[in-house]
């Protein structure tokens, strides 16, 4: 019988400090404490709750000084779906009995010195959210943002420009009670419209038209684009973000969008109905791959 395998695609983002103003020795300090982070040793916090479940490190291990690579466990205790009976054609529940729940693993690799990871994204499994949750509950970091990685920086052309004449989103139907609950007002409304009118996804514009020195409230966008980055690879994700920004230097319109430009990759694995460290492994050294790969780009483009 032929080998089944299933694919899942990896993203790339980076922990993006604030350097500025600070001295080469400052930088590599600070590179080391994200290093001994997500090698995630000396836990205070080993577990922290996602969805119907938790989320955990597994063991990491160092490569060639510069890289950690690793597996977080996403360990589903409740609402458990049943197993199907085909002698009684009934459904029934699934026997746990003396394990925790389900596991699902999500595989990532991440280069400590330009501080940009790569991450398996899957459904179920652990999210990008959970990885920044263990962080932040374990050790004393430098305040960070997690930004997506995309082909031509994008996201560095929207921060740094003039403003934002125009905005294009595409969004699947916030159905999950955390999105729900965004303090972001904007997105939360656009939910509840979507609820209100039975309706799976949205697809929208807003413009200041054509006067030359008006600008949507960029704070406001930013927040919403980083909102918008936080749902790729999930079932809830956010499917389009196109900008129209003015650049700082030309005063030219700029044409971007902070989804559909940003990089990522597939990896491809045996199916297999248990977690073992063979299989994790391997996507690893996949993961690894590509991410050498593509280093030379990276390293021009997303220095600290």
């Amino acid at each position: 019988m032929a080998k089944k395998f299933k694919s899942t695609k990896v993203n790339y983002y980076q922990l993006r400090v604030n350097t500025k103003g600070l001295d080469t020795l400052e930088i590599t300090e600070i590179k080391k404490k994200f290093k001994k982070a997500v090698s995630f040793k000396d836990l205070i916090v080993p577990t922290v709750p996602q969805g119907d479940g938790n989320v955990s490190p597994m063991k990491t291990e160092e490569i060639n000084t510069r890289y950690i690579a690793g597996a977080l466990i996403y360990t589903q205790e409740t609402n458990i779906p049943p197993k199907f009976n085909q002698t009684t054609q009934t459904l029934e529940a699934i026997d746990i009995a003396g394990f925790s729940g389900l596991g699902f693993d999500a595989v990532y690799f991440y280069d400590s010195e330009n501080m940009i990871l790569a991450i398996e994204s899957k459904v179920p499994g652990p999210t990008l959210e959970s990885f920044n949750t263990l962080l932040l509950s374990n050790f004393s970091l430098n305040a960070f943002e997690i930004i997506v990685v995309t082909s031509s920086n994008d996201y560095e052309k929207f921060i740094n420009s003039l403003g934002v004449k125009t905005l294009e989103i595409k969004m699947l139907n916030l159905d999950a009670k955390p999105e729900k609950k965004t303090t972001i007002k904007s997105v939360q409304e656009i939910t509840d419209l979507i609820d209100r009118i039975d309706g799976n996804y949205i697809d929208m514009k807003i413009s200041v038209g054509n006067e030359r020195n008006k600008f949507l409230d960029f704070n406001h966008i930013k927040r919403i684009a980083d909102f918008a980055l936080k749902t790729i690879g999930t079932k809830n994700e956010v499917t389009k973000f196109k900008l129209d920004i003015v650049d700082l230097d030309s005063g030219k319109v700029d044409p971007i969008d902070l989804i559909t430009n940003r990089i990522f990759d597939t990896i491809k694995i045996e199916k297999v109905t248990t977690i073992s460290k063979f299989s994790i492994k391997e996507k690893i050294n996949q993961v690894e791959k590509y991410y050498l790969r593509r280093r030379p780009l990276l390293d021009t483009a997303y220095r600290l």
